[in-house]
């Protein structure tokens, strides 16, 4: 019994077919990013620019001030806690 091969060799015309295929695929989207990139954009309103400056001047600000507040808060925490350290070694400073 002779086995035949698993997958037989396409015919050498759709290899042409499949070739011009994926060359005109490839190059519509070549034109529509070309189309998008030269398309103008819609003019963004001074308000909207505005309101999008002081959201990020305003989430920056707090950022800053969350990071100073834990930094306190840590700087705090080790002080009390090498301070009672101290007290446990050399209870004569209480």
């Amino acid at each position: 019994m002779a086995f035949a091969a698993p997958h037989p060799a396409p015919p050498k015309h759709l290899d042409r077919l499949t070739a011009s295929y994926a060359f005109s695929h490839e190059t519509v989207f070549a034109d529509l990013r070309l189309a998008a990139m030269k398309r103008e954009r819609e003019p963004s309103s001074k308000a909207y620019r505005q309101d999008r400056f002081e959201n990020t001047e305003r989430a920056a600000k707090e950022t800053i001030e969350a990071e100073q507040r834990a930094r306190r808060e840590k700087t705090k925490r080790l002080k009390e806690l090498r301070l009672s350290q101290q007290g446990a070694k050399n209870p004569a400073i209480k």
